[in-house]
């Protein structure tokens, strides 16, 4: 069993160990992923509520707001990670939770195409899936920065392999897609 886990890229998976990680709302779920991009740094509850429901009006928005801090605050309990509420600021701090992202950023900076093959596995496709404006324009921005640290790893790895003289080497060997492509296949044929 998979411990305690964060993953946006290609999708929402959270998940805690033992008790059961609640089932989140598209915009608790939104929040989530910008709190745990922003992990540590406390962003106000205004901010939050014109970001994600903005188009309701201030009072719908704060009243939304609450509930997906309530049912965040469950998860995180759940979960092992920490959700922080200190009067009008809010802030997710990861803990033990291994969160996808972070990982994928650490690895994308090594030298070693052992870690650079590793960052492409965990990239399994675009941050999160939810469309909501304001909400998508911060999300196309961090999708965007994201995915151009995938394309900078595979053109590392390209050189890598190519100045190796094994540019085979370049091709999944356990995968017959990209790894964050959806085809569906598991392996090559031979």
């Amino acid at each position: 069993m998979t411990g305690p886990h964060l993953y946006l890229l290609g999708g929402f998976d959270f998940a805690g160990v033992g008790a059961a990680v609640p089932t989140l709302s598209r915009k608790a779920r939104a929040m989530v992923a910008y709190l745990a991009l922003q992990s540590g740094h406390a962003q106000s509850r205004e901010k939050l509520a014109g970001l994600l429901w903005g188009v309701n009006g201030d009072a719908q928005a704060r009243m939304s707001l609450r509930q997906a801090v309530s049912a965040v605050r469950k998860a995180m309990h759940a979960s092992g990670g920490r959700f922080l509420t200190d009067g009008e600021k809010l802030a997710l701090h990861l803990g033990e939770l291994d969160f996808d992202v972070a990982r994928f950023e650490a690895l994308t900076v090594s030298t070693v195409p052992e870690d650079l093959e590793r960052a492409l596995v965990i990239y399994r496709g675009d941050l999160l899936g939810l469309k909501e404006e304001p909400f998508e324009d911060w999300l196309r921005v961090q999708r965007e920065r994201l995915r151009a640290m995938a394309v900078a790893v595979l053109d590392r790895l390209v050189a890598h392999y190519s100045a190796a003289n094994d540019p085979a080497a370049c091709v999944p060997r356990q995968h017959g897609c990209l790894p964050w492509s959806r085809c569906g296949k598991t392996s090559i044929a031979p």
